[in-house]
Protein backbone atom coordinates (compact mmCIF):
# COMPACT_ATOMS: atom_id res chain seq x y z
CA UNK A 1 0.00 0.00 0.00
CA UNK A 2 2.77 2.24 1.19
CA UNK A 3 4.77 1.70 -2.52
CA UNK A 4 1.76 2.47 -4.27
CA UNK A 5 1.41 5.67 -2.61
CA UNK A 6 4.68 6.57 -3.26
CA UNK A 7 4.13 5.36 -6.72
CA UNK A 8 1.35 7.85 -7.51
CA UNK A 9 3.13 10.71 -5.65
CA UNK A 10 5.52 10.19 -7.78
CA UNK A 11 3.46 10.03 -11.13
CA UNK A 12 1.45 13.46 -10.19
CA UNK A 13 4.87 15.30 -9.62
CA UNK A 14 6.25 14.11 -12.65
CA UNK A 15 3.28 14.72 -15.00
CA UNK A 16 2.66 17.97 -13.27
CA UNK A 17 6.53 18.61 -14.61
CA UNK A 18 6.25 17.95 -18.19
CA UNK A 19 3.33 20.30 -18.69
CA UNK A 20 2.43 20.81 -22.29
CA UNK A 21 3.55 24.38 -23.45
CA UNK A 22 0.80 26.94 -23.83
CA UNK A 23 1.34 30.03 -25.49
CA UNK A 24 0.33 33.05 -23.17
CA UNK A 25 0.71 36.78 -24.97
CA UNK A 26 1.21 39.60 -22.30
CA UNK A 27 2.45 43.37 -21.87
CA UNK A 28 0.83 44.95 -24.62
CA UNK A 29 1.26 48.56 -25.50
CA UNK A 30 0.59 50.84 -28.57
CA UNK A 31 1.27 54.06 -29.51
CA UNK A 32 1.45 56.82 -32.25
CA UNK A 33 3.19 59.71 -33.70
CA UNK A 34 2.04 62.34 -36.19
CA UNK A 35 4.21 62.43 -39.57
CA UNK A 36 4.22 64.92 -41.85
CA UNK A 37 1.69 62.83 -43.82
CA UNK A 38 -0.07 60.48 -41.09
CA UNK A 39 0.98 58.44 -38.35
CA UNK A 40 3.44 56.05 -37.10
CA UNK A 41 1.71 53.16 -35.01
CA UNK A 42 4.10 51.22 -32.73
CA UNK A 43 2.55 48.55 -30.92
CA UNK A 44 4.27 45.30 -29.52
CA UNK A 45 3.37 42.20 -27.22
CA UNK A 46 5.26 39.51 -24.91
CA UNK A 47 4.84 36.01 -25.78
CA UNK A 48 5.80 32.94 -23.24
CA UNK A 49 4.80 29.18 -22.87
CA UNK A 50 5.80 28.54 -26.34
CA UNK A 51 7.54 25.52 -27.34
CA UNK A 52 11.08 25.37 -27.89
CA UNK A 53 12.71 22.25 -29.63
CA UNK A 54 15.88 21.21 -29.67
CA UNK A 55 17.16 19.22 -32.63
CA UNK A 56 18.78 16.13 -32.77
CA UNK A 57 22.95 16.86 -32.72
CA UNK A 58 22.25 20.00 -32.21
CA UNK A 59 22.53 22.16 -29.29
CA UNK A 60 20.59 24.59 -30.05
CA UNK A 61 16.46 25.69 -28.84
CA UNK A 62 14.46 26.17 -32.31
CA UNK A 63 11.23 28.50 -32.04
CA UNK A 64 8.56 29.07 -34.90
CA UNK A 65 6.20 31.81 -33.59
CA UNK A 66 3.45 33.34 -36.49
CA UNK A 67 1.53 36.34 -36.06
CA UNK A 68 -0.84 38.61 -37.86
CA UNK A 69 -2.10 42.39 -36.63
CA UNK A 70 -5.28 43.76 -36.91
CA UNK A 71 -6.03 47.56 -36.69
CA UNK A 72 -9.38 48.58 -35.79
CA UNK A 73 -10.52 52.26 -36.08
CA UNK A 74 -13.15 54.15 -35.42
CA UNK A 75 -14.68 54.11 -38.79
CA UNK A 76 -13.31 50.45 -40.36
CA UNK A 77 -11.35 47.44 -39.30
CA UNK A 78 -8.01 46.55 -40.80
CA UNK A 79 -7.48 42.89 -41.08
CA UNK A 80 -3.94 41.65 -41.31
CA UNK A 81 -2.24 45.37 -41.66
CA UNK A 82 0.88 43.17 -40.58
CA UNK A 83 1.76 39.45 -40.64
CA UNK A 84 5.35 37.71 -40.23
CA UNK A 85 7.07 35.05 -38.71
CA UNK A 86 9.48 34.85 -35.82
CA UNK A 87 11.98 31.96 -36.41
CA UNK A 88 14.79 31.96 -33.60
CA UNK A 89 17.39 29.31 -32.63
CA UNK A 90 19.29 30.09 -29.00
CA UNK A 91 21.69 28.10 -27.39
CA UNK A 92 19.67 28.28 -24.09
CA UNK A 93 16.06 28.13 -23.68
CA UNK A 94 14.41 31.55 -23.50
CA UNK A 95 11.58 32.58 -21.59
CA UNK A 96 9.47 35.44 -23.43
CA UNK A 97 9.90 36.55 -26.70
CA UNK A 98 8.73 40.45 -27.64
CA UNK A 99 6.74 40.82 -30.71
CA UNK A 100 6.64 44.05 -32.53
CA UNK A 101 4.72 45.26 -35.43
CA UNK A 102 4.86 49.08 -36.86
CA UNK A 103 2.13 50.91 -39.48
CA UNK A 104 1.93 53.70 -41.00
CA UNK A 105 -1.03 55.23 -41.56
CA UNK A 106 -1.83 58.71 -43.75
CA UNK A 107 -4.03 61.65 -42.84
CA UNK A 108 -7.79 59.92 -43.88
CA UNK A 109 -7.64 58.17 -40.76
CA UNK A 110 -9.87 60.45 -38.03
CA UNK A 111 -9.01 61.16 -34.86
CA UNK A 112 -10.45 58.91 -32.09
CA UNK A 113 -9.81 55.40 -30.45
CA UNK A 114 -7.81 52.61 -32.23
CA UNK A 115 -7.27 49.01 -31.18
CA UNK A 116 -3.86 46.85 -32.37
CA UNK A 117 -4.82 43.29 -31.88
CA UNK A 118 -1.90 40.46 -31.96
CA UNK A 119 -3.23 37.15 -33.00
CA UNK A 120 -0.01 34.44 -32.45
CA UNK A 121 0.41 30.74 -33.26
CA UNK A 122 3.33 28.89 -31.88
CA UNK A 123 3.96 26.31 -34.98
CA UNK A 124 5.46 23.59 -32.88
CA UNK A 125 2.76 23.10 -30.29
CA UNK A 126 0.19 24.14 -32.37
CA UNK A 127 -1.25 26.90 -29.05
CA UNK A 128 -2.51 29.96 -30.16
CA UNK A 129 -2.90 33.46 -28.22
CA UNK A 130 -4.60 37.04 -29.23
CA UNK A 131 -4.10 40.02 -27.11
CA UNK A 132 -4.99 43.92 -28.14
CA UNK A 133 -3.34 47.19 -27.18
CA UNK A 134 -5.44 50.79 -27.24
CA UNK A 135 -4.21 54.06 -28.36
CA UNK A 136 -5.73 57.63 -29.25
CA UNK A 137 -5.21 59.46 -32.24
CA UNK A 138 -5.27 63.49 -31.51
Amino acid sequence: MKTKIIFVAFTLLFMSCSEEPKLILFSPESFAFSLDNGWEVNASVNAKGFAQIEKENSELYYTHLTYSVNLFTPEDSIYNADYNSIIDSTDEEIMDIQIETQLEIDNGFVKGNYTVEFIVEDKYSSTKDTLSTKFVLE
